[in-house]
């Protein structure tokens, strides 16, 4: 359990400010995180499965990805949860859902109870209020990437997903841990075309690919090769 009454100023310390925790009335989220889990998530590790009850996740550190299975096992993935994120919120509201939740790297989370936010959901304006923008931020994102799935090419879909999924590494490299078979995932390919692309992209001086990771070279010529027109502006 986390500290009552410190538990908030604990993660403002580690860099949560702009998180969804801090969009709640503080006494909200203190009660919240009174009753919260920490709980450390090996990289890999599935937090939530669709056919479970729903779960609200709060990343402290850490990338979780939120994917869709088909009946025949393929996976893509729709949204990515970093730190301050919060992860199924519209299970909770909306009920259980075929999604499920999987930790990219090794993480720490704060597991939420999910019966005492519904609660304040009911008689709470503030909570409510905020719940409904951190959805709209979600449905926005979610609405980006369908038009960026539909109106880039594959290659500009990995380049932007390259982008999305960079941290700063040694020196002021920046590093993407994740296999191929995850970028096909995330992307709507195949392996093996990613494999031809990630190749491409290497040759052409953009990236340098190693087991399961990928270095950025050249962040300014990679975001060129991913811009596209954002939805919201017409």
């Amino acid at each position: 359990m986390l500290q009552s009454g410190h538990a908030l100023d604990d993660l403002a310390l580690e860099g949560l400010e702009d998180g969804f925790l801090f969009a709640l009335p503080r006494d909200a989220a203190e009660r919240l995180l009174a009753q919260a889990i920490r709980i450390n998530v090996p990289a890999g590790s599935l937090i939530y499965r669709e056919d479970e009850s729903p779960s609200l996740i709060v990343v402290v550190k850490g990338l979780l990805r939120v994917f869709l299975s088909s009946a025949d096992g393929r996976q893509v993935t729709v949204r990515y949860a970093r730190s301050g994120d919060v992860a199924g919120l519209a299970l909770v509201i909306g009920g259980p859902a075929p999604m499920s939740i999987q930790a990219i790297t090794g993480a720490l989370v704060v597991a939420l109870r999910v019966d005492s936010l519904r609660t304040l959901l009911a008689t709470d304006p503030g909570v409510a209020r905020a719940c409904a923008e951190e959805l709209t931020r979600q449905l926005y994102w979610l609405l980006g990437d369908i038009s960026a799935q539909a109106f880039l090419t594959l290659r500009q879909r990995l380049a932007r997903q390259l982008l999305l999924l960079a941290r700063h590494g040694p020196g002021s490299d920046l590093v993407v841990h994740a296999g191929q078979q995850e970028l096909a995932d995330a992307i709507g390919t195949v392996r093996e075309v990613v494999t031809r692309n990630l190749h491409e992209l290497h040759e052409e001086g953009l990236i340098d690919i190693s087991r399961d990771e990928v270095t950025i070279r050249d962040p300014v010529a990679l975001a060129d090769l991913s811009r596209r027109l954002d939805w919201r502006t017409g």
